[in-house]
């Protein structure tokens, strides 16, 4: 369940962006994101559990870079059943946010894979290395497409979005680097509209629903919708969508680090 939040909040994103200096991002170095994970099932919503992305400088090849990180976990109360612990890593440019590399460690239930990227621009290629359990070490390597980004690095090229600029129903091109794929989708720009935080009171947000790809736990089309701050930080404040059995929805629990302060309220 919480690889299913990852999954949503990295898929809020835009490519074809201007170039960006470290200091014109939407956020900075030391933010931190919580968020809560509610599942529909049996007529109520269940906290599921709760999942943190960091920004943190770093170095790749002995280039300064940002690191994402992403760190999710369900309910203590679950682990019994279903335990979930997944860390997802990204490297990118302090620049255009372009990544050079991808990491995750994903443990579901009896499952676990560790998933490794490394982005080859000077020969448009990715290298893949996935072990999945006890299975022997799988090597690949497939094209790079222009302005494809891993699914973590897409999470905050989001936040440099000028959504002002967009109509209501524009299509946002998007592609995105998962599963040893490149896959091309978009998001549609819905406009705007007041949220009412459990916590934080009413806040003004822009809204988008992404085009989602069927799989085993998507539906495919545009079942998502995603509510993002409408100021100098266009933080992920609210997700909703369908999945193949049942529903999900997040809701940022606490934040820190972030580049104005403060998300103000409209109360």
């Amino acid at each position: 369940m919480v690889r299913i939040l990852i999954i949503l909040l990295i898929l809020i994103t835009h490519l074809g962006l201007k170039a960006q200096t470290q200091d014109t991002h939407r956020f900075k170095t030391g933010e931190s994101l919580t968020y809560n994970i509610y599942y529909y099932l049996w007529g109520v919503w269940v906290g599921a559990g709760e999942v943190t992305f960091s920004v943190a400088k770093d170095e790749f090849a002995g280039k300064p870079c940002f690191k994402f990180q992403g760190y999710g976990t369900t309910n203590p109360r679950y682990n019994w059943f279903y335990k979930v612990e997944d860390t997802y890593t990204a490297y990118a440019s302090l620049s255009d946010l372009k990544p050079y590399k991808f990491h995750r460690d994903v443990h579901e239930g009896g499952e676990y894979y560790v998933e490794e990227n490394v982005f080859n621009y000077n020969i448009e290629s990715v290298y893949r290395k996935l072990k999945y359990k006890d299975d022997p070490l799988e090597r690949d390597t497939f094209s790079l497409k222009p302005e494809s980004f891993d699914v973590l690095s897409l999470l905050y090229h989001t936040r440099d979005i000028d959504f002002a600029t967009y109509a209501v129903g524009d299509k946002i091109p998007i592609n995105m680097v998962i599963d040893g794929e490149i896959y091309e989708l978009y998001i549609r720009f819905l406009g705007t509209e007041i949220y009412e935080h459990s916590e934080m009171g009413k806040i003004d947000c822009y809204v988008f629903s992404p085009l989602l790809v069927e799989g085993t736990i998507f539906k495919g089309g545009e079942n998502m919708k995603v509510w993002v701050t409408k100021d100098e930080n266009v933080i992920p404040i609210y997700v909703q969508s369908e999945i193949r059995v049942g529903s999900i929805r997040s809701e940022l629990k606490a934040y820190s680090g972030i580049k104005t302060g403060v998300i103000k309220s409209i109360d």
